[in-house]
């Protein structure tokens, strides 16, 4: 289901039609623009076609705008219906309002007011459809195109729902957010949504590390100019290349302030020029970026826009870390253990049942990317029968060699003492650190003040 950007134009002055269709379509690039000059097909015209918004003229023939705007509201309410009319009258303002219009405007107003009120009106309409369309889907707890998902293993709950999240908002033309650490699978969930959202156009990426707001603006954005021959010299901008597809911008915390300023417009105006040209061209793509960063916390420290992080949390999805997916790791390891003996051309070797319960308690900081080394590793060492778990073991012992606390462990010297010294260099601490109160060290040691007094009598 695609969220509607389609405009229907209700008036039967032709001539107002063309130039407020021509104004329209310059002003707000990304809706799709349609007229209508006859009042007795405005119904069977919204039948056919999923119109978010309408704009409605009061004095037609046949039927009046306001008996439309009656019949609009009762058979289609999920459409919004803006009246532009010549009439200026405040009650008949008034009442179409109070009938269920969402806005009422003069034909002699600023129509670049008309225009913020149609972008405001259609981003409304796709914010309640979105809505009502995540309610169904999570009611459903089922997905309407599980293939979409074939590039991710799992069998989560918690990451299930994000499936069925993902499968909700793929269509709304806000900005997808995906968190999680390096490894936990961002760029597969931005695949996901470029196959739910429009599969047949291009996917588009671009890693934001390191790049400055010159360099960003061009490329996605792009140039034309003049060569001294007089011929044209292009470059091609992302936003062009993705269409109607998806643009994929990855660690997005990484994008300076004055770049984050161009984004924050691009978004928002849904329209783009290239370097160079006066011309601006509508942005038809879904964006979908990406972060490892808390973006809270870069905002809190004055390195992320406020404007543009609320602009870009109207639908995130926060991926678990690998550690937090225990049901997921015995498939995971067979399905890199497939991988791996593909890509060196030997023999798949077999998964230890004990494996996947040993590694439960490793926290895994490298999430899938470590897992799918650490197999490709296994499965060059193994016999192509049952697979090497040394590099699983090393790992784990070396992650308890650097996460243990020296002050947790006894540090025993090279000649180990007896256990009746043992017990009393016990008995010594226990005393010191409770100023020798008696009870307290016996509670300690996990014995009772009486046996402590008679081990004290006996140590003197």
């Amino acid at each position: 289901m695609k969220l509607a950007r389609n405009i229907l134009l209700v008036d039967d002055e032709a001539s107002w039609l063309r130039t407020l269709a021509v104004t329209l379509n310059r002003l707000v690039p990304e809706a799709e623009i349609d007229t209508c000059v006859d009042s007795r097909q405005v119904l069977n015209r919204l039948e056919v076609g999923d119109y978010a918004l309408v704009l409605l003229d009061l004095t037609m023939p046949f039927h009046s705008g306001e008996e439309l705007l009656g019949m609009i509201r009762a058979e289609h309410p999920n459409t919004r219906v803006i009246i532009v009319t010549g009439v200026n009258e405040v009650d008949t303002a008034v009442r179409c309002i109070k009938h269920g219009a969402y806005d009422y405007f003069i034909k002699t107003d600023n129509v670049s007011d008309l225009a913020h009120t149609v972008r405001r009106a259609l981003e409304v309409v796709g914010l309640e459809r979105n809505y009502l369309h995540i309610k169904e889907r999570f009611l459903s707890r089922t997905l309407d195109n599980p293939k979409a998902f074939n590039n991710i293993l799992t069998c989560e709950p918690a990451l299930l729902d994000q499936f069925r999240y993902l499968e909700a908002v793929a269509f709304s033309p806000e900005p997808l957010l995906i968190y999680g650490e390096s490894g936990t699978g961002k760029s597969e969930f931005a695949h996901s949504c470029h196959q739910l959202f429009s599969p047949e156009q291009p996917f588009v990426s671009l890693n934001l590390a390191g790049i400055n707001s010159d360099t960003f603006e061009l490329k996605l954005c792009g140039r034309l100019s003049h060569k001294p021959n007089g011929e044209l010299d292009a470059v091609t901008g992302l936003l062009h290349q993705a269409g109607s597809g998806v643009l994929y911008l990855s660690e997005i915390g990484a994008l300076p302030l004055s770049a984050q300023i161009i984004l924050l417009e691009l978004i928002e105006s849904r329209s783009y020029s290239p370097q160079g040209s006066d011309s601006r061209f509508p942005i038809k793509c879904k964006f979908v970026v990406s972060t490892q960063d808390d973006l809270l916390a870069l905002n809190k420290a004055g390195e992320f826009r406020s404007d543009l992080l609320y602009r870009l949390r109207a639908h995130k999805i926060k991926l678990p870390r690998l550690a937090e997916r225990p049901l997921d790791i015995a498939m995971l390891i067979n399905h890199f253990i497939a991988e791996a003996a593909e890509e060196m051309s030997l023999s798949a070797p077999q998964q230890p049942r004990d494996l996947a319960p040993k590694l439960l308690d490793y926290d895994f900081p490298g999430n899938l990317n470590e897992l799918k080394g650490m197999v490709f590793d296994a499965v060059s060492r193994s016999d192509g029968v049952t697979l090497n778990i040394s590099p699983f073991m090393e790992a784990v012992k070396e992650h308890k060699s650097l996460t243990a606390t020296p002050g947790d462990h006894i540090i025993f010297p090279k000649s180990l003492p007896t256990l009746a010294e043992m017990n009393q260099a016990l008995i010594d601490e226990a005393m010191s650190r409770t100023a020798n109160n008696q009870t307290a060290a016996a509670q300690m040691l996990g014995i009772s003040q009486s046996a402590l007094s008679r081990r004290l009598t006996k140590g003197h």
